[in-house]
Formats: C-alpha cells, sequence, structure tokens
C-alpha cells in the first residue's frame, strides 16, 4: 500500500507541473518524491552497511580561468542488500548489490564550490564470482551544493548554477581483504553533477576520485554459489508510449544568467523487445514542442521562423533505446537522430557559437538518461503497466533539459 499511495501522490504532482514549474525548488521536490519512490522499492531481508572514505581532484571542464582547488576529500554511508532471490530480475545481473548511498564531500575550494551532499539508488555488480572479486558501481539522484554561482558574490563558480543538481557516480572496486561480516574495497571512478540546463550556468562538475571501503554485514546472509542457476531466454515484443513535461533556460552553457524557465512537451511512441525479462530494447520516433523556441521567435519576430513559430519551435527525432529492468525499477538509455529541429540553428549562432563538426553533432543526435519507476513489477511481464521516470536530456552530450514521464507499456506477446 505505501508504494501504491507514493505512485499515486506522483502521479498527482506531475499532472499539475504546470505551476510546480513556476520556482526551481517545487520542481526539485518532484525529484525528490521520485527518489523516495526508489528506494521503496528495495525492499530486502538482507541488509548491509558500507561506509567509504574518498579523496581526489576537481578535474577541469574548461580551460579559461578554471578556479584552483585542491585535495577534494569525501565520505559515503551506504545502506544496501544483498539481491537473492533466484526467481527475481537480480539472477539476469549475476545478483548484484542495491541500497541508498548518502554522499559528502569537501571540494577543495570552500569561497567557489563549498560543500557537495547527494542522495542516491544505487546498484554495484560484481564481475566475478570469486573470493575476493572486483565490482561495478553505479548511481543516480541528486545532489545539494552549499555554495553555487551567484551574479554579486560568486562569479567564478559557472560550473554549478543552482544549489540541486542530478548527481552521478561510476566507480570500480577490487576486493582486498574478506572476513566473516566485513569486506574491505579499494577502488576509484567519477563523480559528475550537472543541474540539466534548468538554471545557468551550468558547465557541470567532475571529479576523480579514490575510495576506501568497509561493508559490514551479518555472515549467515552472506549470498553464496548463486551463479550455478540456470538463466531462462525469452523474447517478448512490446509497444510504449510515453508523454514527458521538462523544464529549462533559454542560454549556452555559461549564460544568459537569470532567465525564465519554461516548457518542454515530449510525446513519443517506440516498438521493442524485452530479452530474458531484463533487456528492454526499443525504437521510435518522439515529437517535442520547446515553449522557450517559441517565446524567442514572438518576441523577437525572427524574420526566419516567425510565418510559423509552433512549427518552427518543434523537434521530431528518430532513437533508439535500451532499459534494463529491476523489478519496478528501469535504468533507461536512449540515443537519437533529429530529423527536423530548425530552430537549433539560429540558437546555436546566438547562444553558443560552435562551429564544423561540433556543431553538426550537436544538431543532429539527442542522448537521454534517466530511471522509470513501473507499477506492476517487470519481471511478470504483464501485459498492461504504466510507468513515472525522470530524465535529463541533451544534444549529443551537452545538457538540454530535465524532464519527467508519465507513460504505458503494452506486451503483444
Amino acid at each position: 500500500m505505501k508504494f501504491i499511495a507514493l505512485f499515486i501522490a506522483f502521479i498527482f504532482l506531475y499532472l499539475n507541473t504546470k505551476t510546480l514549474v513556476i520556482t526551481f525548488f517545487k520542481q526539485i521536490s518532484l525529484f525528490f518524491l521520485f527518489l523516495i519512490v526508489v528506494c521503496s522499492s528495495f525492499g530486502q531481508s538482507k541488509y548491509f552497511l558500507e561506509t567509504e572514505l574518498m579523496g581526489g581532484k576537481i578535474v577541469p571542464n574548461y580551460s579559461v580561468n578554471f578556479p584552483k582547488s585542491t585535495l577534494q576529500t569525501a565520505f559515503a554511508i551506504n545502506l544496501g542488500s544483498f539481491n537473492t532471490d533466484t526467481s527475481s530480475w537480480a539472477r539476469y545481473y549475476n545478483f548484484p548489490e542495491t541500497g541508498l548511498a548518502f554522499f559528502g564531500s569537501n571540494l577543495g575550494n570552500n569561497k567557489i564550490y563549498g560543500n557537495q551532499f547527494s542522495l542516491s539508488p544505487y546498484i554495484q555488480f560484481k564481475l566475478k564470482n570469486k573470493k575476493n572479486p572486483f565490482y561495478i558501481k553505479l548511481a543516480i539522484g541528486a545532489s545539494y551544493f552549499t555554495t553555487h554561482f551567484d551574479s554579486i558574490s560568486n562569479t567564478d563558480n559557472v560550473a554549478i548554477g543552482s544549489g540541486f543538481t542530478w548527481g552521478f557516480q561510476a566507480f570500480l572496486y577490487k576486493t582486498i581483504y574478506h572476513n566473516n561480516g566485513l569486506h574491505l574495497r579499494f577502488g576509484g571512478g567519477y563523480s559528475h553533477a550537472s543541474n540539466g540546463h534548468t538554471q545557468l550556468p551550468n558547465f557541470g562538475l567532475n571529479s576523480g576520485l579514490l575510495s576506501l571501503a568497509a561493508q559490514f554485514y551479518n555472515p549467515k546472509k552472506e549470498p553464496k554459489n548463486l551463479l550455478s542457476v540456470s538463466k531462462q531466454k525469452s523474447k517478448s515484443i512490446f509497444i510504449n508510449f510515453r508523454q514527458g513535461i521538462g523544464f529549462h533556460e533559454l542560454g549556452g552553457t555559461a549564460e544568459p544568467i537569470g532567465g525564465t524557465k519554461r516548457e518542454v512537451y515530449t510525446s513519443a511512441l517506440s516498438l521493442g523487445i524485452i530479452f530474458n525479462k531484463h533487456l528492454k530494447v526499443r525504437t521510435g520516433f518522439a515529437y517535442r514542442y520547446y515553449e522557450q523556441y517559441n517565446n524567442y521567435i514572438v518576441t523577437t519576430q525572427n524574420a526566419d521562423y516567425i510565418s510559423a513559430p509552433k512549427i518552427n519551435s518543434s523537434n521530431i527525432y528518430f532513437f533508439i533505446g535500451s532499459e534494463f529492468l529491476m523489478g519496478h525499477i528501469g535504468l533507461d538509455v536512449m540515443g537519437g537522430l533529429n530529423l527536423y529541429k530548425p530552430f537549433y540553428k539560429e540558437f546555436n549562432t546566438v547562444y553558443e557559437k560552435n562551429e564544423g563538426p561540433t556543431y553538426y553533432l550537436k544538431k543532429l543526435f539527442a542522448s537521454r538518461m534517466g530511471l522509470n519507476l513501473y507499477l506492476i513489477n517487470t519481471n511478470k511481464l504483464p501485459q498492461h503497466n504504466f510507468f513515472i521516470g525522470t530524465h535529463i536530456n541533451a544534444n549529443f552530450g551537452q545538457a538540454d533539459f530535465t524532464e519527467f514521464n508519465i507513460g504505458y507499456h503494452f506486451q503483444l506477446n
């Protein structure tokens, strides 16, 4: 009942997003509610606690006047669970660990960057089933920065333009010590934060970090001999429809500052195959309408676009996507080819000023990544299913807007 109540609450807020996007705080509240729903789906009987100490450095991602910083120090507290149910999605992914990570970091320059705090669902894959294995950990969630760009007091921080951002981490670990109730792991990886172009400036902040992690657990609940379970092969054909509403500021990565946030509306239809109940591959077409583009055309009376402002504010693209299904959760990635996006030429001329291959890559290719939450466990292959999601969308690799989605899944066989 808790899961259903949270699901209904999210849909209610989603349907009222038109009024919620007035302020950034209200927009972020939707994302935090989604995180709560995601975390509630991780309930398992086999829990562990993992602590991490980290050190590293901010990696410059632009060349002019990048602020200096000293050693970045960080810690993480991970509350997770072993997934050992041989009849569930976990078998397909070699019984990974899942959980919720709290991450805190001093970024090495208190005046400009301050401190970062993140809350992220994560999944940790074991690469080999041996005594001291390697692990890959992926986490995506929300971050809060105590210091960010300010047009008066902090003009040097063009990396982080808002207090709340997306947070993403990818780490590789090696188990260096194993004993009853304790795993010690050493690893390193990449940490990224960006607000998805919802508030400028937004170059994003990247860090390289080394980690020493200690996992504490009940040795009686440690999973053993799970690879002996065979995997069943299957294929299922499906149709997906989703409706999205996003928001962003009009401008380049660095400016203009303080612009109005407006909506991006998306409708997408796709056909695909679910392999072995857990890998969802699809292809289809999507239509987008940018309120920002329409407002710009009407306000400036731009001669190239004013004859049909709504049509010239539209975007049609073909896409191919894959989704990794884990019960109620889906990790969703997509790449697309823009078939029609006339205003991008003007957008680039005024704001980005890219030339040559960089311009054409951003004009032609769209990308998208995020999380979906399904009403019915996808492992059951239901004929009808509904989902909600939150994604970051990009022009090639450059953030375009942040989006919330609601969708319908229909299985044909």
